[in-house]
């Protein structure tokens, strides 16, 4: 199931509040599109600035919409494990595949500290859970050894992986890697993922997933040429802080308000004009790649 390209979902604001009609049509978008799987509540999805009660408007739009007909797995990040086991505790009624799990962010516990965290968590829930490294949030990483340690759980089936210099061993382990640095994708893809949570997929899943399905066919130079062209695109995208710009170009067709929630400034407007040459660079992709 964890492979292809997965959309860690955006959370739509209008006038401060979470834009539910806004979400459930970018959800059905999405799902309509061939997209493998969606996160929700995740750092694209600004959840750690959404209260409990947003949180389960946000559930429940995503999931009422996508009805079982691809996977949603659910972000659960935070300090104290004890809140991780209680997000969880709170997220199992609505229908998930499982959770994507970070360390607990700050605290920088040492590898032991973390094994006893994602056990903690796996114990919590018998769904799926996809491990989180994402060191430049949480301040620690994953080691080898200790991601080798929890592929031994049977319900801990991925990890996402953000920083380029682990890929390759968490290449070489029994547990499904999937890339989380947009701009690093295709060395994840060597390194041996079988995919991606991209929030970048807002507006390139189709050129993204070509890239993949170009690599794994053995077109390895076609893909890496796609890629070459992709990349100035997906480093635009992480101009400011995420979600800001990726929301800035879906603003410019009116898929929906470019609003973002404090301390999460909007795209500046130096970053939009990049962003309209960028869409028209997508575009311009798009044909020669169907050429």
């Amino acid at each position: 199931m964890y492979s292809g390209i997965w959309l860690p979902l955006v959370t739509p604001f209008r006038d401060g509040e979470v834009d539910v009609s806004a979400l459930e049509a970018l959800t059905r978008r999405y799902v309509e599109s061939g997209i493998a799987g969606i996160v929700a509540l995740g750092t694209t999805g600004e959840a750690a600035l959404l209260d409990h009660r947003e949180r389960s408007v946000v559930m429940q739009a995503i999931t009422e919409v996508v009805a079982g007909r691809i996977p949603v797995i659910a972000g659960v990040g935070g300090l104290d494990t004890a809140a991780f086991v209680d997000e969880i505790h709170r997220l199992e009624v609505w229908d998930l595949a499982g959770y994507l799990v970070s360390a607990p962010a700050y605290l920088c516990p040492d590898q032991a500290g973390l094994l006893w965290h994602f056990r903690q968590i796996a114990q919590a829930t018998e769904r799926d859970i996809v491990l989180y490294d994402v060191p430049h949030r949480t301040g620690v990483g994953l080691a080898e050894a200790t991601v080798a340690e929890l592929a031994r759980v049977p319900t801990i089936r991925a990890i996402k992986a953000c920083a380029r210099e682990r890929f390759a061993a968490f290449g070489k382990l029994p547990i499904a890697l999937l890339c989380g640095n947009d701009d690093a994708f295709l060395d994840c893809l060597r390194a041996g993922a079988t995919g991606g949570i991209l929030a970048s997929a807002h507006v390139c899943a189709d050129l993204l997933d070509e890239v993949r399905c170009l690599f794994i066919t053995g077109k390895e130079a076609d893909a890496s040429q796609l890629f070459v062209r992709l990349e100035p695109v997906l480093k635009l995208l992480f101009a400011a802080p995420n979600p800001s710009a990726i929301k800035a170009m879906m603003s410019l067709d009116g898929t929906l308000s470019a609003q973002t929630r404090m301390p999460i400034m909007p795209a500046s407007e130096v970053l939009v004009r990049r962003l309209e040459a960028a869409r028209r660079e997508l575009e311009e992709l798009r044909a020669v790649s169907i050429s």
